[in-house]
């Protein structure tokens, strides 16, 4: 990573509470990679998949892309895809207007309108059901969402990442999860090493 990119990283992590750079990446080859590639990809406007087990730190480079791209100074909005009952996650992600169903007594933005001119980080997007998942893929087909019972479209206007602990290639091949959506949010890939296969790094 360049001189003013490490700068840069070693300014972040008071601000955004994250553990230092060295902590994050530490020295071994494969963490050097991602750390490379994150300083190539960060600054594009691309969605980004993150892959990697559980505990290896997926959100907090998820956060470094955030503060490394143009658009640090907006919101960096996150969905727990499996935190989110799935009655619920729809209007979640997408917001809603009064009177939408039972209970709308007034509108509501979701999180990919609060992310405007940020970063929306979904995590765990293989949780995601197929009907929820076809609705994901048109939003990020058409850059354009609709609360639900609005009549006018929004535009989406978030750097999109996701992340999983899943190898979708194999829920693909299980029929749990839309291989034209995989191919949407993959237009880079970053793969996280667990943590055994970290030599001579601190732990994140």
């Amino acid at each position: 990573m360049s001189t003013a990119s490490a700068t840069s990283l070693a300014l972040a992590s008071p601000k955004l509470n994250l553990p230092p750079e060295l902590v994050i990446f530490g020295r071994s080859p494969n963490m050097l990679a991602v750390q490379q590639r994150l300083e190539k990809v960060a600054a594009a406007n691309i969605p980004i998949l993150i892959q990697g087990e559980s505990g290896t730190g997926k959100e907090i480079i998820t956060r470094l892309i955030h503060h490394l791209s143009p658009w640090e100074s907006g919101p960096f909005v996150k969905v727990n895809c499996p935190a989110i009952p799935g009655t619920l996650i729809e209007s979640e992600l997408f917001g809603y207007e009064r009177g939408a169903f039972t209970g709308a007594y007034g509108a509501k933005a979701g999180r990919v309108e609060m992310a405007s001119r940020g970063t929306l980080f979904l995590d765990e997007i293989g949780e995601l059901d197929l009907d929820l998942q076809a609705k994901l893929l048109q939003v990020l087909q058409d850059g354009q969402f609709c609360r639900i019972g609005a009549q006018e479209d929004k535009r989406l206007e978030a750097r999109v990442v996701c992340a999983t602990n899943r190898v979708l290639e194999d829920e693909i091949a299980a029929g749990t999860f839309r291989q034209d959506l995989f191919y949407r949010i993959n237009v880079v890939s970053i793969t996280l090493p667990p943590l055994r296969e970290r030599r001579a790094t601190s732990r994140i």
